[in-house]
């Protein structure tokens, strides 16, 4: 029985160093911004990495066209890894039809990863403020006009955008991923607030051209890992809740996983790759605060807690059975409380908060199995397209 209490007690500590961390950092967002953001004009690439995108290709372009940025000041450019449809085709038509736009277009002639691509492309690229966007993403008319004003505050080497889901009620994944999003964007706007935000979305990441590095061409996370690298420079890295991008959720868990699994390991490599930056008292909140808990909840706590969980039930199986099938009945109805939906306040909430946990036990497991998957050797660092979110987005109109 000693097993199930030294379980208990562990899973009592994870859980409070999580909701003490949410809470801080949610107190921190009712401050306001503690960087200068004002309309500033500063000459940009926008560069859009693909690789068989003939689904999505059109519309993102289309979406370029639209942004309310001055064009003169813009520069767009295209790389594509290697494609075997009809992506580099509708590129190369694009710029033949709209010559008196700046464009840059390169070929790779094999895929090698978004990271071999972007410091491809990063060179080559003339803009004060080099941008990226992920194909399958849709910006707000103003986004760019938005997140390039980070960049008056000298300060500021690096800044991201905030998602907008498209399809949060189609299932039951889509709805966890809104929980999931929820959660996130709490501790990606505190943490901007106390010095800067460690983790970037790709779909709308800018950064300061003097501040970029080459990326290592073997692990993901290149977003998050040229913000936080731009950090140990001495620049903030920040998230924009006003630069907005649109974007579909998977709809089903084989999807989400395989997403989240290769996002997971990516982050896991970046933060250990970091350590060095914990507790430094030079990188200021960053170093002492928040780059010593992402890297726990990413690198430690997932194991402690699959850890936790199976010392409990396997304690439990041995001391009690009727207590262990108990325990597996309780596990069974928070499940089965995702699935249901009643306008009753109080059903409501149990859904909320069955979600909640679904949500948070999902992500340590992804965390878990990614860091197997890299242990043993397998390194995710080729992107995979996810399929079902390529055809809501190939045949539903997006964010405005």
């Amino acid at each position: 029985m000693q097993y199930v209490y030294f379980a208990i007690i562990l899973g009592f500590l994870l859980s409070a160093s999580y909701f003490l961390y949410y809470y801080y950092v949610l107190g921190k967002n009712k401050q306001n911004i503690t960087w200068i953001k004002s309309p500033v004009k500063k000459s940009l690439s926008l560069i859009v990495a693909s690789y068989n995108e003939e689904d999505t290709i059109n519309k993102k372009i289309s979406n370029l066209m639209e942004l309310d940025y001055d064009k003169n000041l813009m520069e767009f450019v295209f790389i594509d890894s290697g494609s075997t449809d009809k992506t580099p085709e509708i590129i190369t038509n694009f710029i033949a039809n709209n010559k008196d736009l700046k464009t840059v277009f390169i070929r790779e002639n094999e895929r090698k990863g978004k990271s071999h691509a972007l410091n491809i492309a990063y060179p080559r690229a003339s803009g004060e403020i080099k941008i990226i966007s992920d194909s399958d993403a849709i910006l707000k008319k103003d986004a760019i006009s938005q997140i390039v004003q980070n960049f008056s505050d000298p300060k500021v080497g690096a800044a991201c955008g905030k998602q907008i889901l498209l399809n949060i009620g189609q299932s039951n994944v889509t709805q966890l991923e809104k929980k999931y999003r929820d959660f996130y964007e709490v501790l990606r706007e505190g943490e901007s607030k106390i010095d800067s935000n460690p983790i970037f979305h790709g779909e709308l990441s800018a950064y300061r051209s003097e501040l970029i590095d080459v990326l290592p061409e073997n692990k993901s996370a290149d977003d998050s890992r040229l913000a936080n690298l731009i950090r140990f420079k001495g620049f903030r890295s920040v998230y924009d809740s006003e630069a907005l991008f649109y974007e579909y959720a998977p709809t089903k868990w084989a999807s989400r996983i395989t997403q989240k699994v290769r996002r997971a390991q990516g982050l896991i490599r970046l933060f250990w790759d970091l350590r060095s930056g914990l507790f430094r008292n030079d990188l200021n909140g960053y170093g002492r605060i928040i780059l010593p808990f992402e890297f726990c909840m990413h690198c430690i706590f997932p194991s402690l807690w699959i850890l936790t969980l199976g010392v409990f039930f396997v304690g439990l199986f041995f001391f009690n059975i009727y207590l262990f099938a108990l325990s597996l009945v309780l596990l069974a109805a928070v499940l089965l409380a995702t699935k249901v939906k009643s306008g009753n306040s109080i059903i409501s909430g149990i859904n909320s908060g069955a979600n909640l946990f679904l949500t948070f036990f999902s992500s340590q497991v992804i965390l878990f199995y990614a860091l197997l998957l890299w242990l043993s050797g397998r390194s995710l660092h080729k992107w995979k397209k996810v399929d079902d979110v390529r055809k809501e987005f190939k045949q539903n109109p997006a964010g405005s």
